[in-house]
């Protein structure tokens, strides 16, 4: 991706920023958005046992784009892209756990939930995974798709040989299942 697009790329989401109801959990530091709002999809469970249902109040999980592609503009060995990326994300679940114990509305939220292509090791990292029953996600699936062309430096020759096997997936975690994995005990409490 050029410089060119990245620089538009930042003024798109700024004014996406303005409009939506996104927050960073730490601009600048953490790979991850969020929404937070009402499930409307069907119940979710996760792998150990917690469950996820209609109304329940979910964090939205966004993977900031524009960062993500600002990262892989700084490196261009495409093997070493899918290292990279989880890296960042192993690097950014502590902060979001950190930021749903601070939420003022912390008691109320269940857990977290995504949609994404990014889902393999996705239940290394404790989440949970599904396929999306909704074919609002088709439409998720072209963007997703598009993403991937303008973002990866092999992404064109990577779509034309396994489209098809590009999937989208929900990606899930309970609360308690997000503390317990991520959320480090304070050592002055200790």
């Amino acid at each position: 991706m050029n410089r060119s697009l990245l620089n538009l790329w930042r003024v798109w989401d700024m004014i996406y920023y303005s409009f939506s109801r996104l927050q960073y959990v730490k601009k600048n530091e953490n790979l991850f958005r969020i929404v937070l709002l009402p499930y409307w999809g069907s119940e979710l469970k996760t792998k150990n046992g917690h469950t996820i249902v209609k109304d329940d109040l979910v964090i939205k999980l966004h993977i900031h784009n524009l960062r993500l592609a600002e990262i892989i503009h700084q490196k261009k060995d495409a093997k070493a892209l899918g290292l990279l990326l989880l890296r960042e994300i192993r690097k950014s679940l502590p902060g979001l756990a950190q930021f749903v114990a601070n939420h003022p509305r912390a008691d109320e939220i269940r857990g977290v939930v995504g949609t994404t292509f990014l889902h393999r090791g996705a239940e290394n990292l404790g989440f949970s995974t599904m396929e999306p029953l909704s074919s609002i996600y088709k439409a998720k699936t072209y963007y997703l798709k598009w993403m991937l062309r303008i973002m990866h430096p092999d992404g064109k020759a990577r779509l034309n040989k396994e489209n098809d096997n590009l999937t989208i997936k929900r990606v899930f975690i309970s609360k308690e299942e997000l503390f317990d994995l991520y959320l480090k005990p304070d050592p002055l409490c200790e």
